[in-house]
């Protein structure tokens, strides 16, 4: 329980490494810490037991306001030259369609196995598990992919910063007749982000985000049961 002002120093300074290392280990920009972590409730809850935090009063007050922080410095610019070139590396971009279908993703549990015992009406032992990591499963002979319903949100999440970056990173060449006056604009500076985004927010609805999945993964079939993704691979 957090009783008094030592307590509450010495969670904030335990919450702000274990974000630290949250961060590192899945390479997540702190404009997207609320969507992976304040936005999947289920998440938030393995993170606090794992770290031994889950029953101490108040800690999801904690959470949020150490999140919020780092969103804030990171939207306003208030960051160290080496924590800006840190988060604009290679390695906390998407640049791959596939890497959408990962980052920020668990390994299954035995609520993905709870689900497609369910759909597909079969015994727990009956499930194998083939790869934790991309959440395929094997029941009889078919090799079957499943994310839950907040899974799916993170990897739309994924997918708009992808998209984002994608068009972002382009220029247009104007050609003016003269080779000498030709202009190469970067998109970025004269489109509005926050308008591009709640353009692509419309478009990936989850029926559409559903079907990003089964074409990047090549399923043969499709079996959701509405909230979850449910897939037959090739």
């Amino acid at each position: 329980m957090i009783q008094n002002t030592e307590d509450a120093n010495k969670y904030y300074q335990l919450v702000n490494q274990y974000i630290d290392e949250y961060v590192g280990k899945w390479k997540i920009k702190p404009n997207n810490l609320k969507n992976y972590l304040l936005g999947n409730k289920s998440k938030l809850v393995n993170f606090l037991e794992r770290k031994g935090l889950k029953d101490i009063s108040n800690i999801n007050r904690v959470v949020l306001d150490i999140v919020e922080d780092r969103v804030a410095m990171h939207n306003d610019g208030v960051m160290t030259f080496e924590n800006f070139k840190f988060f604009e590396s290679d390695e906390f971009k998407i640049i791959d369609m596939k890497q959408c279908l990962y980052k920020g993703i668990d390994k299954t549990n035995i609520k993905h196995e709870k689900i497609l015992a369910d759909y597909y009406d079969v015994s727990l032992s009956q499930i194998d598990v083939v790869s934790p990591d991309k959440h395929i499963f094997k029941i009889d002979d078919l090799n079957i992919v499943i994310y839950d319903e907040d899974e799916l949100n993170i990897i739309k999440e994924n997918i708009k910063d992808y998209v984002l970056n994608q068009t972002f990173n382009k220029s247009v060449k104007l050609d003016l007749g003269n080779s000498d006056l030709d202009l190469n604009v970067n998109i970025k500076d004269f489109m509005d982000e926050d308008k591009f985004k709640n353009k692509i927010d419309e478009i990936l609805t989850p029926e559409n985000v559903k079907s990003i999945i089964s074409s990047i993964l090549d399923c043969e079939k499709r079996n959701d049961d509405g909230k979850n993704f449910i897939a037959v691979l090739q």
